[in-house]
Parts: C-alpha cells; structure tokens; sequence
C-alpha cells in the first residue's frame, strides 16, 4: 500500500469517527413518550402542538418535543409537521430508525425538500449512503436552491468513497451558505478523507471561526473540533523546503547533458 493511500486511510477514519461535541444529547436507549389519551375532544388544534414542539426542538428539548408531538400525534396522527418534528427529534437523541420511520410517513402527505433532507440525514446515520443519496437527489428535485440536500448528498456520497464527487456537492452547499459551519465541517471530512490536511485543517478551522458549537445533524456525527484535532494528530509533519544554500548546478553542468544529447541526435539527422 502506498505512503499517501496509508495517510488518507488513517485520515478518514480519524475525523469519521471523532467522538461527539459537549452539550449534544446523548443517544436514549428507547426514548419511546407514552400514549396520549384521545377520548373526548382535542385540547388544542395540530397547529398548536406543532408551534410547542418546535419551540422544544429551538431549545434543544429533545425529550419535550417527543412529549409535545406524541400528544399531537394521537389527535392528528396524519399531519405532516408532526410527524417531522418528532422524527427530527428521534435524530437528534440518535432513535435513527425512529427518525426515518417518522418522516417516511410524512413525506408522501407532503413532499418537500426539507422532509427528504431530514429523512436523509437519517438514512446516513444508519449508514445507508445508497437511501440517503436517493433523498438528497429527490430534496434537489423538489427545490434546487435548498443547499441542506447538497449537503446530504455530499455525505452520501463520501460514504460511497466517491470523494471528488462529495468535495463537487459540498462547494454547491457553500456556494449557497458559504457561512455555514456545518458545510464548512462536511468540506474538512471530505478533504480529510482524500489525504488533503492542508485543505481539511483550513475548512475545519473555517468551521470552528463560523461557530463552534453549532448543533450536530446527528449525535454519531462528530464535532469539527475533535475532527481538527485528530487532523492535527495524524497529519505527517510538513517537509522542509530544500535550503538556500544548496549548491545549484552551474549553468555549464546544465547546458552539458543537453549538448551531449544534441550530438548524439546529430549522425540521425543528417541521414
């Protein structure tokens, strides 16, 4: 195996598996809310617990949202928002197959850009690149200035081992949100993975000057700054630049192998 193949290798599996940021949930083994009671009339209309469980998601409630929807669900089992604020939430708290589950049922009641790239994000925690692409070209389809699914399609397509075609992807996102952190990030695995340091430590230093906690897609994710660190770690050291004071040829040592092969091509020439 080649020097730059070992690196790139050793890079790869540095920032895919650096550990999670501080502050982001951890996953919960069955995090199931109970069955809200449905008899008599709804307390409030589907709006309602969709306005509540997106106030929960705001602050990063996790538990809350799951509570909120679960009870929104049991009135309203059919409507789409509700169905995509809990399975954003399963995600967030890494319920992934919950989270696809959840989502899979709203996007035929209401196809958008936004359902695919949520349910996409799913698909790729699981490790299913092949689903997770399908949706990122389906959120494309449905609205191709929604830079979140260039950005699902950039992971996906990592995860393929079609680098160049993710590094593509991902400068789409950027071209779109070129101030967003988590593009930034992407940008860094993927230029990690293809044995660039010089390119993954710039992006994921971008990153971190952007916002260095910004919310993960998933808990499994990894932070940019644990992702810059193991950079930092695995990168071979910078070679030296060769001295001044090396000795050059002299332009009479140059000139002389070139003369010599002048001669050696002149008997042909003159045939």
């Amino acid at each position: 195996m080649h020097v730059r193949t070992r690196v790139s290798l050793v890079l790869f599996i540095a920032v895919l598996c650096a550990l999670p940021a501080s502050g982001v949930s951890a996953p919960v083994a069955g995090a199931v809310p109970a069955a809200a009671d449905t008899s008599g009339t709804p307390p409030q209309d589907a709006a309602a617990y969709i306005s509540e469980g997106k106030s929960a998601v705001a602050g990063q409630n996790w538990t809350e949202a799951l509570i909120i929807t679960t009870k929104g669900l049991a009135w309203y089992p059919d409507d789409p928002e509700l169905l995509c604020v809990q399975g954003y939430a399963y995600l967030k708290i890494g319920q992934y197959q919950r989270s696809v589950d959840q989502v899979s049922r709203a996007i035929p009641l209401d196809p958008r850009a936004v359902r695919y790239a949520n349910r996409g994000y799913g698909y790729l925690a699981l490790g299913n690149y092949t689903a997770a692409l399908a949706d990122a070209e389906s959120g494309i389809a449905q609205d191709a200035e929604y830079s979140t699914s260039y950005g699902v399609k950039a992971l996906a397509l990592q995860g393929m081992g079609k680098n160049q075609q993710a590094l593509d992807a991902i400068d789409t996102a950027l071209g779109k949100a070129p101030d967003s952190a988590h593009y930034w990030h992407v940008k860094g695995r993927i230029l990690a993975s293809m044995g660039d340091c010089s390119g993954a430590t710039s992006a994921l230093e971008k990153s971190l000057a952007i916002d260095p906690g910004y919310s993960l897609p998933y808990p499994s994710f990894g932070s940019a700054g644990r992702a810059l660190e193991q950079l930092r770690t695995e990168c071979p050291p910078v070679s030296a630049s060769p001295s001044a004071t090396t000795p050059k040829a002299s332009a009479g040592a140059v000139a002389l192998p070139g003369l010599c092969l002048a001669a050696a091509l002149l008997p042909g020439l003159r045939r």
